[in-house]
């Protein structure tokens, strides 16, 4: 919130018309579907209305496609007992966590 007021000031103050395009990735390893109905109405109360999201795609080499793959956090040992990360995997629910980024559209 801090940095958009910055940056609306200085815009306005620079004679300048820009804007900010928030980068989002949906279904992401971690995120729960709570996680993604707060970010929404975050969105909403900000009046963000975006039209780029992204639905996480697992790629290589990356610590998220471990999560991804395994549901634990690599950042931690992993063993049978640890803990479990939340994985958006079926396609209905990795569209829903999309949707909720595009509240605005039909």
């Amino acid at each position: 919130d801090e940095f958009k007021e910055m940056f609306d000031r200085y815009s306005r103050e620079a004679g300048k018309e820009q804007y900010l395009i928030p980068y989002f990735i949906a279904a992401h390893p971690g995120t729960t579907d709570e996680d993604m109905v707060n970010l929404a109405l975050w969105l909403k109360e900000k009046d963000f209305k975006l039209d780029q999201v992204q639905t996480f795609m697992p790629t290589p080499m990356a610590l998220a496609t471990t999560m991804y793959h395994t549901r634990k956090n690599p950042l931690k040992k992993i063993s049978d007992e640890s803990e479990v990360v939340e994985t958006a995997r079926s396609g209905k629910v990795r569209k829903f966590h999309k949707a909720l980024l595009r509240y605005h559209a039909p």
